[in-house]
């Protein structure tokens, strides 16, 4: 140090210094990068509410609107609903509209006012569903496909008219998102297609649309960048083993988590989980996607692969939201038997940890 700096000059000197430095390590230690370890609040907290389809205990039902108070006191911000289309078989190229009574626009307006008043976010999912499933299993919409290109254009059209009353629907009441298909994995790789498609339903519709991939097939879409969000439901295979402990749920996530990512980065976009759950059987994890119930009752199995999820990804601020299926419009309906062993989480222990998994409100919304 000169001499010539005097005693007080000095004094400053130092002062300053140790002041910079201190700087200097609060913006070091605040600073996270993308291995950050900063727990992210989801913005979209979704339930499925599937329905009864059946006057009075369906979309628009008094029992309904019990289950949005429910649903509210869980700290579910968003509702997913699901409409249907009906195909005879996977080769039919005409889809049809209107086959449940119960499912009449007057009442799905009424559902949508019914939350929107009780102050849930709306989402409209419409799915496909095809005659004769249980004969033959792959009369499902994931098979859907045509290679003949005259027939390729005939169900596209089919398709649109449903579609696009859909979108109708979702301008008219207000919903604030739209998926603009679930599943169709045999005809999701005609991006032409789609692309026009959904050029016409932003031209009735002005919420956000999205489009809900079959688990990692959402890698080979390519007409994401035409949506708002990246949407997958999300029935991964976490591991291969009845009674898994935490770590190892936690862990099988990783096999799936950096492709996810790597979609969301090449594409700019954050990803929505428009579907996720696990039936409250023992190997719950093992193949999350299949309906059948077999294996004796675990309430714990499903709560510890959903407490994995909220684990896994935590830190991740491309995921959005997620969906949590399901819930019925009526759960003393004819579905009470499935309840027990089935994919709703009502009443049960992963309840509880979904609630814990939503009820992060102090912590950094992803945006």
């Amino acid at each position: 140090m000169s001499s010539l700096l005097k005693p007080k000059t000095a004094k400053y000197f130092f002062l300053s210094i140790a002041v910079l430095v201190i700087l200097i390590f609060t913006v070091a230690s605040n600073f996270k990068g993308s291995d950050s370890n900063e727990v992210y609040d989801l913005k979209y907290k979704g339930a499925v509410l599937t329905h009864i389809h059946s006057i009075g205990n369906g979309y628009g039902s008094q029992s309904s609107k019990d289950m949005h108070s429910h649903l509210k006191n869980i700290g579910y911000n968003y509702v997913q609903l699901n409409t249907f289309a009906y195909m005879r078989n996977r080769k039919d190229t005409s889809i049809y509209i209107g086959g449940d009574p119960s499912m009449a626009v007057p009442y799905l307006e009424s559902e949508i006012q019914n939350l929107h008043e009780m102050g849930f976010q709306v989402i409209l999912k419409p799915h496909i569903w095809i005659g004769g499933h249980d004969l033959d299993p792959d009369n499902w919409r994931s098979k859907i496909d045509f290679k003949d290109i005259e027939k390729r254009e005939k169900w596209f059209d089919s398709y649109t008219k449903f579609i696009l009353k859909e979108a109708e629907l979702a301008e008219s009441t207000g919903a604030e998102m739209l998926v603009v298909g679930t599943e169709l994995v045999g005809v999701s790789k005609y991006t032409e297609n789609w692309g026009k498609l959904i050029k016409k339903i932003r031209e009735v519709y002005r919420g956000k649309l999205t489009y809900a991939a079959e688990g990692i097939n959402a890698k080979n879409i390519e007409f994401w960048d035409a949506l708002d969000y990246i949407g997958i439901d999300a029935y991964f295979a976490l591991n291969d083993k009845i009674s898994p402990s935490l770590d190892e749920l936690v862990e099988g996530w990783k096999k799936f988590e950096p492709e996810i990512k790597n979609l969301s980065d090449k594409y700019g976009k954050q990803v929505i989980f428009t579907e996720i759950g696990y039936k409250s059987v023992e190997g719950a994890a093992i193949k999350p996607w299949e309906w059948k119930q077999d294996g004796k009752t675990s309430e714990e199995e499903q709560a510890l692969a959903f407490k994995a999820t909220s684990i896994a990804f935590r830190d991740k601020p491309y995921l959005a939201g997620v969906f949590v299926w399901k819930y019925f419009t009526d759960m003393n309906s004819y579905e009470r038997g499935n309840n027990e062993k089935g994919f709703t989480p009502y009443g049960k222990k992963a309840e509880k940890v979904i609630s814990e998994w939503f009820g992060t409100s102090d912590e950094k919304t992803a945006q």
